[in-house]
């Protein structure tokens, strides 16, 4: 079969400080080497690399790429089906325009929609658009087998990892079991995207320390946080690669991209230490001049000074501890096992070996109370005295079918509508913060998270008022002394290409 994989534009804001991260897409270049590996053939159109600098607005969002009716027209008339990746809920109001241009242009193709958004809310894609059918979970086996029955000409009926239409009626399958050797699957295939032109771009998930790749080391996370979709996308079992296949694939974007900073897009990276000091011992015995980053969240437990220690030796320059809040209380109710202490004690000896560290928190949860808040305040003064680099803050998003997002459907607080899947887009959003407390307003959450920022760094650059001479110089440079000063020129790159969009 031939396939024709989608990656639809990026809606970007220049006050949203993730619209400010543009990396390749993984998830469809491995679904588009698994596809290759077995026989089928695949063409890729990726709608942000087509068009870097372009600007269309769709149902008032300004979204960077291709325009929608381009995309259509890529499509090759040779293909016989049409896969769309939908990482984020928040695009999905907007993306239901793209598959009905799709569906419009091409109506005898079978349309495919994968992804996060198609794995948390399939019936919901179904019901709104005439996609025939969604790849739920792990995708690369389902979509394999998918195409290999759809060429034989065999029933789906008991084939796993699907949501589809059958008639009027929408049919749910039995869940994929999770991929056990991850290292089996073929290595994403890079070749049907704009490497280069993504490489040049500087708008890494981490600082721009270089020529900047995303990578994976695991699949999976072994935890239960309630406001995370991860367990229901990927179950809790946690998966790492054989250390010596992740290094030879970052020593092959070495000599093919002349690629020297790796960034680990990882849900949890760091969980046992064996495995942590094993890849870094492989990366030192080849004696490989890299740096790499672990700019999402990372376990405390793991990291003692031995690690920290090889990991910088390795090259490993920064990462963020997911503290998310400094509250006790609040952190038993989000089922976030950690003990923010065993966090510092961390955090200090990763500082002492020369690695960056950042702590992410969360403000917002509908059942914190003041004195929670003031907890976390106190906590984020905390990592500042400590000599933690940046904080991220972000306002709850509760994610479709969380434990947090039933919590709040079940209270009747939260409608399965459009304004609420774009509201999840604000959680990092300085100007469009929404609040799901019941005691708080969007513009009060706004102005605890906004002084909550300005008090860490204020803090920090009095202590250590280097740190702002390097910010600034990153500000000014091609390459970026920490993620802020990426996060602020990102914005200042995304602020341009407004400037440039139609108003409509």
């Amino acid at each position: 079969m031939y396939i024709q994989l989608i990656h639809p534009p990026q809606r970007i804001s220049a006050t949203n400080y993730v619209s400010a991260v543009a990396i390749p897409p993984l998830g469809l270049a491995y679904l588009a080497s698994a596809l290759e590996a077995a026989g089928h053939r695949v063409g890729v159109i990726d709608g942000v690399a087509g068009d870097f600098n372009h600007i269309e607005r769709v149902q008032g969002q300004a979204l960077r790429g291709e325009p929608f009716e381009r995309i259509v027209e890529a499509v090759d008339p040779r293909a016989d089906l049409i896969g769309i990746g939908i990482m984020f809920s928040s695009s999905w109001p907007y993306l239901r325009e793209l598959v009905r241009l799709l569906r419009k242009r091409w109506p005898n193709k079978m349309l495919v929609v994968g992804g996060e958004h198609a794995t948390a809310l399939p019936e919901q894609v179904l019901n709104e658009t005439s996609v025939d059918l969604c790849v739920v979970g792990e995708g690369e086996v389902t979509i394999v087998e998918l195409c290999d029955r759809l060429q034989q000409g065999q029933p789906l009926d008991d084939l796993p990892g699907l949501v589809r239409r059958v008639g009027d009626r929408i049919v749910t399958h039995p869940p994929r079991e999770r991929i056990r050797n991850i290292d089996d699957i073929p290595l994403p295939a890079w070749h049907h995207f704009d490497i280069e032109g993504y490489i040049a771009l500087r708008q890494p998930h981490g600082s721009a320390d270089g020529r900047s790749m995303p990578i994976l080391a695991t699949r999976g996370c072994p935890y239960r946080c309630s406001f995370c979709s991860a367990s229901g996308t990927w179950t809790t079992r946690w998966i790492p690669r054989d250390p010596v296949r992740l290094v030879d694939e970052m020593e092959l974007y070495m000599h093919r991209y002349g690629v020297n900073d790796f960034h680990f897009e990882d849900l949890t990276a760091i969980v046992r230490k064996d495995w942590t000091l094993a890849f870094c011992n492989e990366i030192l015995k080849r004696g490989l001049s890299i740096s790499w980053q672990m700019p999402a969240g990372t376990r405390s437990e793991a990291i003692d000074e031995a690690v920290a220690r090889a990991m910088f030796a390795a090259g490993c320059r920064q990462f963020t501890y997911a503290i998310e809040s400094g509250s006790p209380r609040v952190l038993e109710r989000i089922n976030k096992k950690i003990k923010i202490d065993n966090v510092f004690a961390s955090a200090r000896v990763a500082m002492r070996a020369g690695i960056r560290v950042q702590a992410a928190f969360i403000f917002g949860f509908p059942f914190e109370t003041l004195r929670d808040l003031l907890r976390t305040y106190r906590t984020v003064l905390r990592c500042a005295v400590a000599g933690f680099h940046e904080i991220n803050i972000a306002a709850l998003a509760p994610l479709p079918n969380t434990p947090i997002f039933r919590e709040l459907q079940s209270a009747g607080r939260l409608d399965m509508n459009d304004e609420y899947l774009d509201s999840i887009f604000g959680y990092m959003d300085f100007r469009n913060y929404r609040s799901w407390h019941p005691n708080i307003s969007d513009r009060g959450l706004r102005g605890m998270i906004l002084f909550t920022y300005a008090s860490f760094f204020a803090l920090s650059y009095v202590l250590r008022p280097r740190r702002l001479w390097r910010l600034l110089r990153g500000l000014s440079g091609a390459q970026t002394d920490g993620k802020l000063a990426k996060i602020i020129k990102g914005l200042r790159t995304n602020t341009r290409l407004l400037k440039t969009a139609p108003t409509g």
